[in-house]
Order: structure tokens, then sequence, then C-alpha cells
């Protein structure tokens, strides 16, 4: 299994377009576990910060093979992943995108 956490700055003034749209996911369940399915994505979690210097999103992400996970949305003509293409393009600054050190991860911890 593959993981991986990007932090990516939210384009100055987009923070509500990026929070409404992603806020209004979790009324979407069905569609986005079907694309996290054709994905290959085993989680998929997203956080927001609010810093001095912007607003961030840290997305977690799962995978066998987190770059054919990527190749998967890219090629993707589901609504929601054309939904979430425009919405970065219109929201990330993709320059400022940077990997967060995983420091433990323990799946699937039982007893």
């Amino acid at each position: 299994m593959q993981t991986q956490c990007i932090r990516v700055k939210l384009k100055e003034g987009r923070t509500d377009q990026f929070l409404a749209w992603a806020r209004g996911l979790s009324n979407r369940s069905t569609e986005v576990k079907a694309a996290l399915l054709a994905e290959g994505l085993t989680s998929e979690f997203m956080f927001f910060e609010r810093a001095p210097d912007g607003d961030y999103v840290l997305l977690y992400t799962s995978a066998t093979s987190l770059a054919d996970a990527n190749s998967a949305f890219e090629r993707s003509n589901l609504k929601i992943d054309q939904e979430a293409k425009q919405i970065m393009a219109e929201t990330w600054d993709f320059a400022s995108i940077k990997q967060v050190e995983r420091l433990l991860e323990m799946p699937d911890v039982e007893g």
C-alpha cells in the first residue's frame, strides 16, 4: 500500500469556492465512492488549514499504486472527477504543492 499527504495553497479569494464544493461532497458519497474505486484509491481524507500566509488543503490518499490512481483520475470522464479537475484548476496554486512527511502509519489496528 502506498500513501501520501500533500499540502496545497488555495489561490487568494478562492477559499469559499473550494470549501463549498468540498463540503458538498459528503452529500454525494455514492459518486465519490464510485470514483475512488474506479481510480484504485483505498482511502482519501481532505483537511482545511487557515494559516497566516493563506489557506491550505491537505489531501491524504492511499492506494496500491498512487501512480496508477493518478493516471486513472487524469483519464476519468466521470462527472465528479471532471468537476474536481475544474475546481482544482480554479482554486489550487499548483506551484505550492508540497509533500507532507509521514511519521507513522498503522493501518488496520485491531484489538
